[in-house]
């Protein structure tokens, strides 16, 4: 009887330790999963590929866009050098750390030289994100602004949704008009 109430007390801190809504994620979102690739896509300027709705909204013309995709696949080879540095850095502060005999000073500069590393990063996406702006026209960058404080409204907007306090759009959302696996799935109009 013990033992199966230490197993359930385990299991149920689990579950708890995933958060809300974990198992309603693909197991890629859980981590069961590698998304390198879905990364390295976005960096590269795949996420392009499919950004009528945004082109269509800013008025990007094709040169703008691929002036974009140029700085995102320059950004891509820039932070896969950055990142495998960093990993480099962070394993062997964790293979330092681990040691029996570890010495504090080492710790700390590695510590420090990780910081370092990582500001960097950080400081490179800047440079890009200014970078990119500076392709679009003033008027394209005021309706990124409107856009980005949108972007910021979002798990509001979907909690809301979730809540039934707001009605999602049904047509031309990115299902084309259709409703999603996730609407079908809650019992939403399934529209062909």
């Amino acid at each position: 009887m013990r033992n199966l109430l230490i197993s359930l007390v385990v299991f149920g801190g689990l579950v708890l330790a995933q958060g809300p809504m974990a198992w309603r994620r693909g197991p890629a979102q859980r981590g069961m999963m590698p998304q390198r690739g879905l990364m390295a896509q976005r960096m590269a300027g795949q996420g392009l590929a499919g950004a009528g709705a945004l082109k269509e909204h800013l008025g990007l013309t094709d040169a703008q866009v691929e002036q974009i995709r140029a700085l995102r696949k320059q950004e891509a080879a820039n932070m896969q050098a950055q990142a495998a540095a960093i990993r480099a850095k962070a394993l062997e502060l964790r293979q330092l750390t681990e040691s029996p005999s570890a010495d504090p000073a080492k710790v700390g500069a590695l510590t420090l030289e990780l910081k370092q590393l990582r500001e960097k990063a950080i400081a490179s996406r800047s440079r890009v994100s200014e970078q990119t702006r500076a392709v679009l026209t003033s008027d394209q960058q005021a309706k990124l602004t409107q856009l980005e404080e949108a972007v910021k409204l979002g798990p509001a907007a979907r909690q809301a949704v979730a809540l039934g306090l707001v009605v999602p759009p049904q047509a031309g959302g990115p299902s084309g008009g259709r409703a999603s696996a996730g609407e079908r799935m809650r019992g939403g109009p399934a529209r062909l």
